[in-house]
This record gives structure tokens, sequence and C-alpha cells, in this order.
């Protein structure tokens, strides 16, 4: 599209050397992905200055050259008149408002959805995904399982583990809009909240799930930490808040102006939404939907209280976008859960494995109390320290499973660029001395496979953590990784191994 930069009111800047009016394709913050005529943001990251890589930008054809060294950008016009560089104060900002321009505003033609908090994104997201699609809006969700419209899984390479930068996330609201989806429902992280990924947009509906400590090896602090989320509710029209958190449920009802559907699990909270009178069976939850005065039978196929109160956000969502309620709770009942979240295997003898993304002490809490409401002979439990987060989290994962599992697997998500050991070594500092059943193994994929060995008929294998889309990330490389396929080989080997005793 041709675009005027003097005329448009949506990319803020200091100054411009070149043309005002040139044409512009697509917003870049890759060199290596430049093509003609596209914009290439020079962004100043941790490892790299997009700056550095300029001259290879325009050697692909880039005409719009954005950055925040205005000298250097100068220097570069008197050697290439014909290309454009806009000078700006924010390269992020920058990013965010020109990928807005460029995408036609798509956001605007879509109901957006973000949703933050330390843990239950996922979840949440794929329940206000399975909702509304039942409710005939076509949904999509974005974040750490991938992008998964209405019809099908997107084979959409992403920026970023969960939520994508603003160029990639606008170019793919764009994307959906032609293929008409309605709705968008994303994965909302306070990295991503720091960076400026979802500026320049306003959001339909925010979701708050919970606060705990995570991601400090970035924030430093929790105050950091709850900053970052906060500002989402700054650009949304309608807030979504678990009021049983006390992590920051009070800091946002005390700064938001805008419409508030709060939720809870607490009887006398007071909340909109409420769930009374919960009981387990072996097909999900049943409980009693407190709102509006009245009360409503909901059976749901989910486990545990956490998974409740994820289920009342998306709940909460479509009372806001205005979908009849007795029309919701009718197609609870076939609310779908995300891949690897309390996901129940009982394909593989008389034994239950369950895969969740737990990764943090309260998430691996949460879970063991869902966990332990299924009948089970034994328990054996794989937990992980994450490479690529806090060390300062690590022990405090072996603290919180001490006591509670028959057998314990102590391995590693994400090394990274540490020593497996030294990741480890950091989990078992939680245990005390009187700790005698737990084991260990240097990858995901033996820890696994250790933890299987470890089970009989009638126990449950809980494998915690997981992979990010589909990778585990080693040295800077993303390695593909399948827990399913790992779990399948596993037992296609020990029935293999049977078959040759039999023969034998």
């Amino acid at each position: 599209m041709i675009i005027n930069l003097m005329k448009q009111h949506k990319v803020e800047f200091k100054r411009i050397y070149g043309a005002s009016s040139t044409i512009a394709n697509i917003v870049r913050f890759d060199s290596r992905h430049v093509k003609k005529n596209d914009v290439f943001i020079c962004i100043k990251g941790e490892n790299h200055d997009g700056h550095a890589f300029i001259e290879d930008a325009i050697a692909k054809g880039a005409s719009i050259i954005v950055g925040t060294d205005e000298d250097l950008l100068k220097s570069y016009y008197r050697h290439y008149e014909d290309c454009t560089f806009l000078v700006v104060e924010d390269d992020r900002l920058a990013m965010a408002q020109m990928a807005v321009l460029l995408s036609g505003e798509a956001w605007k033609k879509l109901v957006t959805i973000a949703v933050t908090g330390t843990n239950g994104k996922t979840t949440v997201a794929a329940y206000v995904r399975s909702l509304l699609n039942q409710l005939q809006l076509p949904t999509t969700s974005i974040g750490t399982c991938g992008i998964i419209t209405s019809k099908a899984k997107l084979d959409f390479l992403k920026s970023t583990p969960t939520t994508p930068e603003s160029a990639d996330l606008h170019a793919l609201f764009k994307q959906l809009k032609s293929v008409d989806e309605k709705a968008v429902v994303m994965e909302t992280t306070s990295i991503a909240l720091e960076q400026k990924r979802t500026a320049a947009m306003t959001f339909d509906v925010a979701i708050h799930t919970n606060l705990s400590p995570e991601h400090l090896e970035f924030h430093k602090t929790m105050e950091n930490y709850k900053r970052s989320k906060l500002k989402l509710f700054e650009q949304a029209v309608c807030a979504i808040v678990n009021v049983d958190d006390e992590g920051m449920s009070r800091d946002i009802l005390d700064m938001y102006k805008g419409k508030v559907v709060t939720y809870s699990l607490k009887e006398q909270s007071g909340a909109d939404l409420i769930a009374l009178n919960r009981r387990t069976d072996m097909h999900g939850t049943r409980f009693d939907l407190h709102a509006d005065g009245k009360l409503y039978a909901v059976h749901a196929p989910i486990f545990g209280d956490y998974n409740v109160a994820n289920l009342l956000a998306a709940i909460g969502t479509a009372i806001h976008l205005e979908f009849d309620l007795k029309a919701i709770v009718d197609v609870l009942g076939a609310i779908e859960s995300p891949e690897g979240r309390f996901e129940v295997m009982e394909q593989y003898g008389n034994r239950k494995i369950i895969l969740d993304y737990a990764h943090t002490p309260a998430a691996l809490d949460q879970l063991l109390v869902a966990v332990n409401t299924i009948p089970h002979r034994r328990l054996i439990v794989m937990i992980l320290g994450v490479g690529i987060r806090d060390f300062r989290k690590m022990p405090k994962m072996a603290q919180t499973i001490e006591g509670r599992a028959d057998e314990i697997v102590v391995s590693v998500d994400h090394p990274g660029f540490n020593d497996p050991k030294t990741i480890i070594e950091a989990v078992c500092k939680g245990f005390s001395d009187r700790v005698d059943n737990v084991s260990s193994a240097e990858t995901r994929t033996e820890g696994i496979r250790l933890a299987l060995d470890l089970s009989q008929e009638g126990d449950i294998v809980l494998l915690t953590g997981g992979q990010i889309n589909g990778a585990q990330f080693v040295r800077g490389e993303a390695i593909p990784h399948s827990d399913h396929a790992i779990i399948q080989s596993y037992f296609e080997e020990k029935n293999a191994e049977k078959i040759q005793t039999t023969i034998s």
C-alpha cells in the first residue's frame, strides 16, 4: 500500500529523511526476512541492535527504515536517498503503530480478548475459543499451543513462544479477518506487555487469572512483574477479574474505570459469577453457577478447582459479549481443554498418564490437589527445572512436591545454555534430608521414560511442565519434541519386548 507518513496519524516520529509518501507492504524486525518494499524496524534487544542490520535490509529492498539513532539514519540517507528513514523515540511502540497502519487496523474488525496471569492463560484462552465457537462466534486462540482458528491449527511461525511480536500479531489479525474469523483470544504475557507487543490497540475484554512469582529473571521484582501485567487493563473496555487472587485483583479493581465482571469460588465473595457445590466424578466436575441471583447446574469435562475458576473467566467473557447465560451453560458440557493441560491418557494399560504444563510452585500445588481427587494406587510425579526461567523458583518446586508423591522424578525443561546437572541440583536443593524417593534425568525425554519405568497398573503418572510450540530450547535451538510420541514409543517398545519374551 502507499502511505504518506506526514498525513497519517498512527505512527509517532521525530524526523523523516527521504520521501514521506512511499510504498510499504509489511513490518519486519529481522533483516533476514525483509523483502521488496517492506518496513524494517531497528529493534534494540538484549543480544542484537537492529541498527547494525540496516544495510542488509536496504539490500533486500526495504522501502522504509525505522530507528532511534538519528545520526546513523541521517548518514545512511546520504547514501540511499531513494529509501525513507524514520526517526522515532520508541522503537517498539513505532513497530506496533506501523503494524497497525499496514494491517489496515484489522484488530478493529475483530472481537479482541486478552488473557494475563501467572497460571491459566493457555487454559482460559482454550475455554474462551471453545465456548465462543460453540456459540457460533468463529474464534481463534493465540498462545503457547500455537494459532488455532475455529477451523484448524494454522502453520504460523511465531516470533516468540507465547505472545507474538506486534509486527507478526497485526499481520495475523489481517489474515484471520480474511478467512472470516470474528474474534481472537490471546495469551498476553508480562514480558509482551512490557515490550509493547500489544500497544496501539484496545481489547474488548481483558481477563485476569492470578499472580504468583514468575519471570523474575526478566522483571527482577514482583512489583515490576505486577506493574507490567496491570498495563493490559489500561487498554481494555471490560475486565474479567478473579477476586480470589490476592496477588493482583485488588490492584485491578482499584485502578480500572471500565466495566468489570468478577468471578470466584467462594460463596461469600460477592462476585458476579460464583461456582458453588463443586464435586468431581470420573467425567469431570459438577457445580452450581450462581449468577444474577439464580443457580445454573453445570457439568463440564474439567478437573480441579483452578480449572473451574478458568471456566468462570470464559463464561464471564461470553456474558460481556451479550450471549444468553442459559445458552452458555447448555454448551459447557462440550468445552474443550488445551493439549497438555490436565490431559488424561488412559490408553496405556490400567494406569492414568496426566500431562499438565504446571511449571510454577503455585500451579503445581493446585494440580496435586486436583489429581488426588482421582482414585489411584500410587502417584509418580515428574517435576522440572526450566533453564530459561528464574533459578530462584526451582527449589520451591521441590518443596511443593515433597511428601505428596510416592516417586518423584526431577528433570529439565528448556535448558537453554545451562548445564542440565546444574538445573537439577538447583531443584533438589529444595528437598529436605528426609527425602529418599527422588530420581533424576537430564532431559525431558529421559525423565518421561524414567517416570513410566517407575509406574505400575493402577498408578497415576503425572508429567508436569512441557514443551513450548512442540520444542525444547537448547543452546539457542528449538529442538522438536513430543511427549505423546515419547510415551507411545515407550509402550510400543515394552509390547515388543513382551512379544519377544513370549516367542523365546
